[in-house]
């Protein structure tokens, strides 16, 4: 069968599977059982006619066509079947709490960094508090001087909704910012960013300590903290695994290593920016509240961070399967 003969006889079926291949990409669900056959039937018969006019024929036009629809038809055949909603978001849970545990050494090395922080601006304003410049910047005064007055002013829920908000698109943010920077510098500013936060807390504690009222600051903070600030932790721990990566790619080349580690490092960002979010409606509503009793906080964050060390420890594991004897 010559050009013409194919091009004459082809042409309605190739319009038919277009119009099939439009209908189905809104899924199978649009066509009957029948109209499925056909669509099976006409893609191969496209194929085909694809196949020889590839080396038969020199109108690039046709096979140009062709050659799209052919590949628009196959995809919609040999698609990966959607996932209903819930199992995309269970699988994604799960992916969560596998990917901590697997680069736990990264969170611990991002904890160690930040507590080291806090710890050396502690005990140096305290032994130093001349040094007090270098520790807490002028834009830092006014906080920390409304911190020392250990109570907060009461706020009616529009005000406490306006602050819900704020954290919420404040917070995941610069969460981002910070982990895309860490990413990018493989690590680097993960370390500089973690020890300017802990020496801002450590600062914090130092100046509350001062004036007597450091546990008023712990008990106020711990509600949205464990939360925030784990989910700080779990975010910039992607760019101690990318910078693993790169040091020490194993048997694969580093180009494969990095965007291995670049998958699981956008999964500790995703899961870190949830921590982060969970944190807002404390913060919110909840931590900086005067009408909560200072009591209830480092209870309510202690139920919080047995949550999340069951969820990151438990969640998602294999269940032991039981030997035969």
């Amino acid at each position: 069968m010559d050009e013409e003969a194919i091009l004459r006889q082809r042409v309605d079926g190739w319009v038919r599977l277009n119009s099939l291949t439009l209908r189905a990409e809104g899924g199978f669900k649009n066509l009957s059982g029948p109209e499925l056959d056909e669509f099976v039937r006409l893609y191969r018969k496209a194929s085909a006619d694809l196949a020889f006019l590839s080396t038969q024929t020199s109108n690039a036009e046709v096979v140009t066509y062709l050659n799209g629809l052919v590949a628009r038809a196959y995809g919609q055949i040999y698609r990966t079947p959607s996932k209903p909603f819930v199992t995309v978001v269970t699988d994604s849970v799960t992916a969560s709490a596998r990917t901590v545990r697997k680069y736990a050494w990264a969170f611990w090395l991002s904890f160690a960094i930040f507590f080291a922080g806090a710890v050396f601006a502690f005990q140096m304003l305290h032994v130093r508090p001349d040094l007090r410049e270098y520790f807490v910047s002028k834009q830092e005064e006014p906080i920390f001087d409304h911190w020392k007055k250990g109570k907060f002013e009461d706020s009616n829920s529009s005000e406490s909704l306006a602050m819900w908000a704020f954290y919420t698109q404040h917070n995941p943010v610069v969460g981002i910012m910070v982990h895309s920077l860490s990413v990018a510098t493989f690590g680097t500013f993960t370390v500089y960013e973690l020890w300017r936060t802990g020496i801002q807390v450590g600062a914090l504690g130092q100046d509350m300590n001062s004036v007597g009222k450091l546990g008023f600051l712990v008990t106020s903070i711990v509600p949205h903290g464990v939360s925030e600030i784990g989910g700080a932790l779990v975010s910039g721990s992607g760019g101690f695994v990318l910078a693993w990566a790169l040091i020490n790619p194993g048997r694969r080349p580093r180009g494969a290593a990095l965007k291995a580690a670049g998958k699981d490092a956008v999964v500790l960002l995703l899961t870190g920016l949830v921590m982060i979010g969970i944190a807002a409606p404390f913060e919110g509503f909840f931590s900086f509240n005067p009408r909560v009793p200072q009591i209830v906080k480092p209870v309510v964050a202690l139920l919080v961070l047995s949550g999340w060390i069951a969820f990151f420890y438990g969640y998602g594991r294999e269940a032991p399967t039981e030997s035969v004897a």
